[in-house]
C-alpha cells in the first residue's frame, strides 16, 4: 500500500512539473523580444495556427477627419485635430507631408500611430461662394437715399442802429 501511494505520488509530481515547464515555455513565445540595434535573424515560420493568431493580433485602421494642427515634414510627424480631439501621427512610407500645410482639412486612415492614407476634404464653402458671383440677378429697386438736409442759412449781422 504505501509503494502504491509513494508511485501515486511521484507520477502527480511528474506531470506537475512537466506542466510548469510547458507554461514557461509558452510565455517565454508570447514575450516579445527587447529591441536591439543589431540586426535580428528573420524568424522561423509559424505553424498555420498561430498565423491567424498573428492576423488576428494586428489594429484595425481608424479613420479620422479634422483640422492639421502641426506638421513636421522633416520628422515625418503631424497632427490632426478631429471631433474626438487631436491625434499625434507619423508618416508612413506613401504619405509625403510636404504637400499639406497647417489649417488643410484632411481626412487620415491610421493604425498604430501610422499614418497610411491622408487626402484633402473638398470644401462645399468655395463652390457656394462662387456660384452667386456667377449668377448675376439684378437687385430689388432700392428706395432713393434721403437728401441731405439743406445747410442753415448764414445768421444775417445784426442791424445797426
Amino acid at each position: 500500500m504505501k509503494k502504491l501511494f509513494t508511485v501515486v505520488l511521484a507520477v502527480a509530481f511528474a506531470i506537475s512539473a512537466a506542466g510548469f515547464a510547458v507554461a514557461a515555455d509558452n510565455a517565454m513565445k508570447a514575450a516579445p523580444a527587447p529591441a536591439k540595434k543589431e540586426a535580428a535573424p528573420a524568424p522561423a515560420p509559424a505553424p498555420a495556427g498561430e498565423k491567424k493568431a498573428e492576423k488576428a493580433a494586428k489594429p484595425k485602421p481608424v479613420q479620422v477627419t479634422g483640422t492639421i494642427e502641426a506638421v513636421d515634414a522633416a520628422a515625418g510627424t503631424f497632427t490632426v485635430k478631429g471631433k474626438k480631439g487631436n491625434v499625434d501621427l507619423k508618416a508612413g512610407d506613401k504619405v509625403k507631408l510636404g504637400d499639406y500645410k497647417v489649417g488643410d482639412k484632411v481626412t487620415v486612415k491610421y493604425a498604430d500611430g501610422m499614418a497610411s492614407k491622408v487626402t484633402k476634404v473638398k470644401t462645399t464653402e468655395k463652390k457656394a461662394e462662387a456660384k452667386p458671383a456667377e449668377k448675376k440677378t439684378p437687385a430689388p429697386a432700392a428706395a432713393p437715399a434721403p437728401a441731405p438736409a439743406p445747410a442753415p442759412a448764414p445768421a444775417a449781422p445784426p442791424a445797426k442802429k
